[in-house]
């Protein structure tokens, strides 16, 4: 009978925030999560990473894979540490690491791409543990989207969720938003609906001249009064108008592209305009691709750290009348670490050889799944898989 294997999901988003690292226990049968934590970025690394990122960059081939290197020195360092804290029992056979993204460029077929920073093997050595990484390369190769990449551990998610056999939604609020819907027969439909929380963060950092990085609770926001011509004008925006599958990320919406277009927007006024059109987009998003079809919503559950953003909550709930709008707190679970948990469940897939993503990344068939990195305990890891 096969043994039972504990996966560490590691996210790091496109805002940089931190790291956050979820463990869970698998077998053919089960998945029992163990334990989550969260860690800071190191503030020269996030620095780093938003100027590879900034519209018009210009860098050099040693940047790029210094900071690759460097990025992977860290998750190894951290998770060393992490894992020296942790009881026998407690301690992950594998790392699932979806890497820092630096770019997300899909749609320039035929050789659309995506890179994500993180060297696996630099994980691997220091940790000894076998590395999952690279989730997102192989969609790509098979003519996908290569995101969102969380559907189907949403799917199993709705299994334990009120109103799951009556069409619910679970969406994630990140840097970038994506939600997952899941119909009575189980059938999935997920995009990217555009930025969450990565206009607010701009806004937030830009109105108290970088002393705040995000808008607790949505506080800010909801005391602010927005902009609707320069909500309109932003609203005009091509990927809005692209059909399912799609995926953004950072360099479709750059904080640039916002602040350059609400310049005579100030104060509480910027951030509670940034977080209409967070609000907005998620909305038409629903009503094109859901409601439009008649497909039955009775809920939607928000995750990540956009979830506690009140202003966001209460706004789509006004936007969406006659939709329930939850965080997935109200339900036992730990938001923040819904994404590293899909990322622990995405490597177990892999390193069965399952694919990870499907018809909502645009990929009919087989796509090769996340690249695996041997680690000191590679032949502990086959004999835990069935």
């Amino acid at each position: 009978m096969a043994e039972r294997i504990t996966i560490a999901g590691v996210m790091t988003g496109t805002s940089c925030d931190g790291v956050d690292i979820a463990a869970i226990e698998f077998d053919p049968e089960s998945w029992t999560p163990k334990w989550e934590a969260s860690l800071p970025y190191p503030k020269k690394l996030r620095e780093r990473v938003f100027k590879l990122q900034a519209p018009g960059a210009k860098t050099s081939v040693e940047e790029i894979f210094s900071l690759h290197t460097e990025i992977g020195d860290w998750f190894g360092d951290v998770l060393l540490d992490l894992i020296e804290g942790l009881s026998a029992d407690e301690r992950p056979a594998a790392i699932a690491m979806h890497g820092q993204t630096i770019a997300h460029h899909p749609t320039k077929r035929p050789h659309g791409f995506t890179v994500q920073l993180g060297d696996p093997t630099r994980v691997a050595e220091k940790t000894g543990r076998t590395v999952i990484s690279n989730f997102r390369q192989g969609d790509l190769a098979a003519n996908g989207e290569g995101a969102p990449l969380v559907p189907l551990y949403h799917y199993l998610l709705s299994s334990i969720l009120p109103g799951g056999h009556d069409g619910i939604a679970i969406h994630n609020l990140g840097g970038i938003s994506n939600f997952t819907y899941i119909d009575p027969k189980g059938g999935i439909i997920a995009c990217d609906t555009g930025p969450a929380n990565v206009w607010i963060d701009a806004a937030m950092e830009k109105n108290t001249k970088g002393k705040k990085h995000f808008d607790a609770g949505g506080a800010v926001a909801l005391e602010g009064k927005i902009n609707l011509p320069v909500l309109k004008a932003l609203l005009k925006h091509p990927y809005l108008k692209l059909p399912a599958p799609k995926s953004t990320g950072r360099d479709d919406f750059p904080p640039e592209y916002f602040l350059s277009r609400a310049k005579a927007v100030k104060g509480n006024d910027l951030v509670a305009t940034a977080t209409a059109y967070t609000v907005e987009t998620i909305a038409q998003a629903y009503e094109r691709f859901i409601l439009k079809d008649r497909q039955p919503l009775s809920a939607i559950y928000l995750c990540g750290g956009g979830a506690k953003n009140e202003a966001i909550r209460f706004w789509l709930s006004d936007r969406l009348d006659g939709i329930e709008v939850r965080t997935i707190e109200d339900h036992g679970f730990e938001s923040q670490y819904i994404e590293a948990q899909a990322f622990s469940f995405l490597g177990y897939r892999s390193l069965l050889g399952l694919p990870v993503g499907g018809k909502w990344t645009g990929v009919e068939e087989f796509a090769p799944p996340g690249m695996i990195t041997p680690g000191k305990n590679w032949m502990q890891v086959l004999k835990s898989l069935p």
